[in-house]
């Protein structure tokens, strides 16, 4: 099998924050942030991972609304600031839930906080992908000319593929991220075919499934440049001990410039940092 420390692997999907929709968000890991940063770091040192890119975990809660979604945001941006080498960009999150405020944080998060784009996780956010609201914060999105981030995780009908093809549809100009996008063999058939119809939609690697992923044949009908791997790394709990994305792509029978570029080519010429 390749060395993953041959290839400078980005990881384009660690979430700052625990998975528990109920737990406390937004500074890391119980221990606080550096404590976060030592496990999230070890982490990737053991498994060749060279840099990955921070988003929020969108299980926080948000009494406040939006003031608290702004703290979530001002916390992941710190945490890329403090260690930088390692996370050279981040996400942030607003809900299409918080109204026009939400327009004026993507704002402020590209703007003010440098954030390469913003990132939804709609089953967590209380809403489907394709709630009226995110057309107004998918046109701030363009305005702003970043990347829109999309979960379309296997087991939640809010974040079912086709809604979010409807929006790739409305929003051409647009560039889509789809996370999760093989989580599970069902999700795993329709990319293929969902690449084909939308040019503007990428998609990661994160939660996906050991068994009929399709990666390969994935990249023979869609092209290498369309993948990225994501780990779908998460402060708390531990989900999982070894990257399996990462590893089975490793061990594919992809060509070593085909995995150059989904193990961290294309996700650093999508952020700008290439």
């Amino acid at each position: 099998m390749r060395d993953a420390k041959s290839f400078q692997v980005f990881d384009l999907h660690h979430h700052v924050g625990s998975l528990d929709i109920v737990g406390a968000n937004g500074g890391g890991a119980g221990g606080g942030m550096a404590a976060d940063a030592e496990q999230r770091i070890a982490f990737m040192d053991r498994h060749g991972i060279a840099q990955a890119l921070l988003m929020p975990s969108n299980g926080y809660q948000a009494p406040n609304g939006i003031a608290d979604t702004r703290r979530v945001n001002d916390s992941v941006a710190e945490y890329r600031d403090r260690w930088s080498d390692r996370f050279p960009a981040a996400l942030a999150t607003v809900s299409p839930l918080e109204g026009d405020a939400a327009l004026d944080e993507i704002d402020r998060c590209i703007q003010v906080l440098g954030m390469k784009g913003i990132v939804w996780h709609h089953r967590f956010q209380g809403c489907a992908i394709d709630h009226p609201r995110m057309d107004a914060l998918l046109e701030r999105v363009r305005h702003h000319g970043v990347p829109a981030f999309i979960h379309i995780i296997g087991d939640s009908k809010l974040e079912s593929p086709w809604k979010l093809e409807v929006l790739a549809e409305r929003f051409r100009d647009v560039q889509f991220v789809a996370l999760d996008a093989f989580s599970s063999p069902d999700f795993a058939h329709w990319m293929p075919h969902i690449a084909r119809r939308h040019p503007n939609i990428l998609f990661d690697t994160g939660v996906m499934v050991t068994v009929s992923h399709m990666i390969e044949r994935f990249v023979r009908e869609a092209g290498a440049h369309r993948l990225l791997l994501g780990t779908d790394f998460y402060s708390s709990p531990k989900l999982f001990s070894v990257p399996f994305p990462l590893l089975e792509i490793l061990a594919s029978d992809l060509t070593d410039t085909d995995c150059a570029k989904i193990l961290g080519g294309n996700a650093r010429r999508l952020l700008g940092l290439a």
